[in-house]
């Protein structure tokens, strides 16, 4: 009866590892330091910052930016290529407003709906958040590719294709956010394109990230 009860666990165990990290058996067991168990819920709140370029059609807009959301708030900078400040939308649970360098307001319901007003994004305040982070922003994303640590290396929603080409390593991390955890796989470069408009995409490169 022992001898049962101690196999019983071992395949349980073994079940359990596989459902973990995704992959089908292959009758060998992974080397420890392959067997990687991916950050992928989203995170509430983190800030991070770096580059963008977008291009719809005939336009084009590049510079720096800063994103930060909590619980409370979302906030986005918005910077020239110099580094002179072009904007501020600061969006809480009743309302967003964008200020602009010259000081004129503008006010929405979302984040989102002002940042089409700088760089036509047509997305929502969801899938802004969840894409920064280099993951979907739904349980179950079509076409859904990843790297050899699990995460998504590319996946489509509502339109968008969503490729993240390059994320930070373990030192990136240390020297970004030393006193903060899961933060290891944060997006670094990515490539956002609209499937049906195929000169509309959104290139960013995250040189700082915090999660909080």
């Amino acid at each position: 009866m022992q001898s049962s009860a101690a196999r019983l666990q071992v395949l349980v165990l073994a079940l359990s590892l596989l459902a973990l990290s995704g992959c089908a058996a292959t009758g060998q067991t992974p080397a420890p330091d392959r067997l990687v168990v991916a950050p992928t819920v989203l995170a509430k709140q983190f800030s991070l910052a770096g580059r963008f370029s977008a291009k719809t059609g005939a336009e084009q807009v590049s510079g720096q930016f800063r994103y930060a959301q909590n619980d409370a708030e979302r906030t986005l900078n918005l910077f020239s290529p110099l580094g002179t400040p072009l904007a501020d939308i600061v969006a809480n649970r009743d309302v967003a407003t964008l200020t602009q360098a010259n000081g004129a307001t503008q006010s929405a319901v979302s984040l989102s709906q002002l940042l089409r007003t700088v760089i036509d994004l047509p997305v929502t305040d969801g899938m802004l958040s969840a894409w920064l982070q280099g993951l979907p922003s739904v349980a179950s994303a079509p076409g859904t590719e990843r790297d050899a640590a699990g995460l998504p290396s590319r996946f489509v929603e509502s339109g968008w294709e969503i490729e993240i080409s390059a994320r930070m390593n373990g030192a990136e991390v240390a020297q970004n956010a030393p006193n903060t955890a899961n933060t290891q796989g944060a997006p670094k470069r990515m490539r956002w394109s609209l499937r049906a408009l195929p000169d509309t995409e959104v290139r960013w490169v995250i040189d700082e990230w915090r999660a909080q």
